[in-house]
């Protein structure tokens, strides 16, 4: 598994975890490169694994609401 399939798992493993835990990993890995992350593999993923597509695709949108609420 490369570093950043390894990231993607590490923030997937928090998508239930508490807003705290969830933000201390994206302020390690770094904003941007989480979004982009997730964002790539929920294209690459729509095709062959809609669930774990969903769930990039959910990831990234929490990440965004706690990183930029309304």
């Amino acid at each position: 598994m490369d570093t950043e399939h390894r990231a993607i798992a590490e923030l997937l493993a928090l998508k239930d975890a508490p807003d705290d835990a969830l933000l201390d990993q994206v302020d390690a890995i770094g904003e941007r490169a989480v979004r982009h992350m997730l964002c790539d593999e929920a294209a690459r993923l729509q095709h062959t694994d809609l669930p774990a597509a969903t769930d990039c695709a959910a990831l990234a949108d929490r990440i965004d609401t706690l990183i930029r609420p309304a």
